[in-house]
């Protein structure tokens, strides 16, 4: 997550300086929850917070900051990214349609939104969640300057990561998020240094802050890749992964491409003819995981990509069961 092949969406909390005692009671009202009752608190509240702030990206020993507008306009999510670090690469959300500006000021649209690290909205509920994690609490913190609930999520199989996400006892914010493998190892770090909550809307915190664009949603085109296998089906993943549902009518492009999530983690197949001498194999970079594996198939050579943040021997597997028809 909300969480494709590249990291774009992702969502931020605020930094309200709270009287003492208004802080202890927020903290002390919540004591009662569960670790399963705060995650539902947050996907039931996190997505309609309004909030503005700063986090940091840690993956891969790199590091970047991104600032974040977040925002709820007619029952969907809006949110503005601005990388600070580096070229000037933004993203503009606006509910189901996402728009990824370059440096040089080129818009594409995003032909489906992904999962950010914060992305409650679309995460799965704790019954979903309970084929997969076991759920723990751990207490009271603090990030951000403000009070956060630590709630983990440990695997239950060795087919996917450990994850611990941070909670703000006011707005169920995740003010920060944990991937952690089998051997205690963070493999992603998602933080807030600076997190404040606002009331008033405003339409203008989500226009575009690069330099020339306009955005012009219209004229934004999604990238699409003409070589896709459109009949193909998967037979095995790791319980509770299901694949995600279509958000857009570009049935070639979501047949050639699927995208599968447990709720907390995703993943991609990709299938398509290969003409190359692209050799079978494996390659890591943070919590992200690159699998290639070539099938013949009527006489043609086709080749099968998994991406996502699962181990290495998961994302094989699932690579090996891929069915051609």
């Amino acid at each position: 997550m909300t969480r494709t092949i590249v990291r774009l969406c992702m969502q931020l909390r605020g930094v309200v300086v709270l009287p003492a005692l208004v802080v202890s009671f927020a903290a002390s009202a919540n004591q009662s929850l569960s670790a399963q009752g705060w995650y539902e608190r947050m996907l039931q509240e996190a997505p309609k917070a309004q909030y503005q702030g700063i986090f940091t990206h840690q993956s891969a020993g790199h590091s970047q900051s991104v600032e974040i507008v977040h925002g709820m306009k007619q029952d969907q999510v809006w949110e503005r990214l601005l990388h600070l670090d580096g070229p000037a690469r933004e993203v503009i959300r606006k509910g189901d349609e996402l728009y990824c500006i370059h440096p040089d000021a080129r818009v594409e649209k995003i032909a489906q939104p992904t999962n950010g690290p914060f992305a409650a909205e679309s995460q799965a509920s704790t019954r979903q969640l309970s084929e997969g994690y076991d759920f723990s609490l751990k207490g009271l913190q603090r990030i951000a300057g403000r009070p956060v609930m630590l709630v983990q999520l440990n695997a239950k199989d060795t087919l996917r990561h450990n994850y611990q996400v941070w909670l703000d006892s006011q707005t169920s914010v995740p003010l920060k998020t944990e991937l952690v493998n089998q051997q205690g190892q963070v493999l992603e770090r998602y933080q807030f240094n600076y997190f404040a909550p606002y009331e008033n809307w405003n339409e203008k915190h989500f226009t575009p802050r690069t330099k020339g664009v306009e955005l012009n949603l219209e004229d934004a085109q999604a990238q699409i890749s003409e070589n896709l296998t459109q009949n193909w089906k998967l037979n095995w993943m790791p319980a509770g992964f299901h694949q995600q549902k279509k958000h857009n009518d570009d049935v070639k492009d979501q047949a050639g491409r699927r995208m599968y999530s447990d709720g907390i983690v995703m993943f991609s197949v990709f299938v398509e003819s290969a003409s190359d001498e692209i050799k079978d194999g494996m390659a890591q970079v943070g919590a992200t995981v690159l699998a290639v594996l070539h099938k013949q198939w009527q006489g043609e050579s086709h080749r099968i990509t998994v991406v996502g943040e699962i181990p290495q021997v998961t994302a094989k597997r699932i690579a090996q069961s891929v069915e051609l028809m």
